[in-house]
């Protein structure tokens, strides 16, 4: 039988958001969130969903592209003098060809450290890690996570293991192209090649080439496409409704990321009559990140 998280990710990200992951929580349409610790809507999500007990474990969305940091020792290194994070996603790939200071190097660990410790403190229970734009897929910020998951004890991860199915791949061209999940899915995978997983993680993954649009057609011929026995992680984005552009001060892609209209498309599917039934036929179980072995 098939395994299916459907995780919810940018859980503290705003309210709309929140209170979208809390509906698909609370109607069991999702089985796993991703909470960001410096998420500007943090405490919004821990009083809306968090403590309303509806899951046990969360994972946590360790970010160091979006918002303030939390830890000091990030100023002038990782963030500006206002503390806001300086540094793009693709920059952390790309830092994989440098040879990084060990000052670099610690404040990323202790910034990810300060993260965990915050969620920790407020009573949350981590199942995992996962990160905010797959930085964690960069090499050595995954040997940061791998020591910190000893130290913490968490031994699960989102490990994006997309498979390439034909007939899907070459749906939606355009905005594939314009989105960069083409672009994201290879340099994933060319990062993958040198990663050494030691956390447990599902087999497969499907979210990144079609992040910010699932299409329900893709994700039914890709689940169908999997041998059976197999641990799928689903990545959506839901939200209530649209975010006030106005009250969004990031840049452009992050912007129109949380501003589409794609996180309410989302979640109705989820909340749909075709996907309960296609679960049901398919007879594929869902289940939360604490479940995997």
């Amino acid at each position: 039988m098939k395994k299916l998280i459907i995780s919810c990710d940018d859980l503290g990200i705003s309210e709309e958001v929140n209170l979208g992951i809390q509906d698909c929580l609370e109607k069991r349409v999702a089985t796993s969130s991703s909470i960001i610790a410096n998420g500007e809507f943090y405490e919004h999500a821990l009083k809306s969903v968090v403590n309303q007990d509806v899951i046990k474990f969360y994972g946590l969305h360790l970010n160091l592209t979006e918002g303030k940091a939390l830890n000091k020792g990030s100023i002038n290194i990782l963030s500006d003098e206002s503390n806001k994070f300086k540094i793009s996603s693709q920059k952390y790939f790309l830092l994989n060809f440098l040879k990084l200071n060990k000052t670099f190097k610690s404040a990323v660990y202790n910034e990810f450290k300060s993260q965990i410790n915050k969620v920790l403190k407020d009573g949350i229970k981590l199942s995992h890690f996962d990160s905010h734009e797959y930085i964690h897929h960069s090499p050595w910020i995954f040997k940061i996570i791998n020591d910190l998951g000893k130290e913490f004890k968490i031994n699960k991860i989102r490990f994006v293991n997309e498979k390439i199915i034909i007939r899907n791949y070459f749906k939606n061209i355009y905005y594939k192209l314009k989105s960069l999940n083409y672009f994201k899915h290879f340099i994933i995978n060319i990062c993958n090649k040198t990663i050494k997983n030691n956390f447990s993680s599902p087999d497969y993954f499907f979210g990144i080439l079609n992040s910010g649009k699932i299409k329900t057609d893709e994700l039914f011929s890709y689940l169908d496409c999997l041998n059976t026995d197999v641990t799928v992680e689903l990545c959506v984005h839901p939200a209530n409704k649209l975010v006030d552009q106005i009250n969004i001060k990031k840049n452009i892609n992050q912007r129109n990321f949380q501003k589409s209209e794609n996180r309410i498309i989302e979640k109705n599917l989820l909340l749909s009559d075709k996907f309960r039934d296609f679960l049901i036929h398919k007879k594929i179980n869902l289940i939360n990140f604490s479940d995997i072995n």
